[in-house]
């Protein structure tokens, strides 16, 4: 019997081959880039979900170079103490006062452009807000005068008596300005804040701070 099936040239059958095979490996390699970039992303994710606990906190957290609060801590303040309360009583010797450009501080306080006054005074507020107040600080420098120690003595008595705050005392207050105008340096602890007096031939110096 004769085999009446149609037969294909070898040249045709060999083509078809190839490209059978070309098909087979392009499918392939189709797979293992597939599989290949599944792997990858999953390593990607797992290297993330690793880490511990705590590291993956510290890099959320680290806003500014090393980790710190730019604005800084606030300033501790004088409990019961108003700024402008305290303005009002550097005004009343004629000193002239002013808002400066500092976060920091709130009112700069002069008498170097009064010259009916013989002395400079001198006074500084500072604190974050009008009932935030960190510190007073004031001031007396000497202008030629002779008896330095006695013409200082009313601008900082009016000081002891008028500053106000939780537990001041005008009294004790006005006793250790008058007790210490030439001790050098001195500290007192009134009500919730500490006075210190600093003393020379030159200038007195009062701070009142938070106790």
């Amino acid at each position: 019997m004769f085999d009446l099936r149609p037969r294909w040239p070898l040249s045709q059958s060999h083509d078809a081959a190839s490209r059978m095979r070309a098909l087979s490996v392009l499918l392939f390699s189709v797979v293992l880039l597939a599989v290949g970039c599944g792997t990858n992303g999953e390593n990607a994710i797992s290297a993330s979900d690793d880490q511990p606990e705590e590291t993956k906190a510290d890099s959320q957290g680290q806003g500014s170079i090393s980790g710190q609060d730019p604005k800084g801590p606030e300033p501790q303040s004088i409990p019961g103490m108003n700024a402008d309360a305290v303005l009002t009583t550097f005004l009343k010797p004629g000193l002239e006062c002013w808002e400066p450009n500092d976060r920091d501080v709130l009112y700069l306080c002069s008498s170097e452009e009064n010259h009916d006054l013989t002395l400079l005074y001198e006074g500084r507020i500072t604190g974050r807000a009008t009932g935030q107040v960190s510190s007073v600080e004031a001031r007396v420098s000497r202008r030629g005068i002779e008896d330095f120690e006695q013409a200082s003595q009313p601008f900082l008595g009016l000081l002891a008596t008028q500053l106000k705050y939780h537990g001041a005392n005008k009294n004790q207050a006005y006793e250790f300005v008058n007790h210490n105008l030439s001790s050098g340096k001195a500290t007192a602890t009134i009500g919730e804040a500490t006075w210190t007096m600093t003393s020379s031939e030159n200038f007195k110096e009062l701070t009142i701070t938070p106790a």
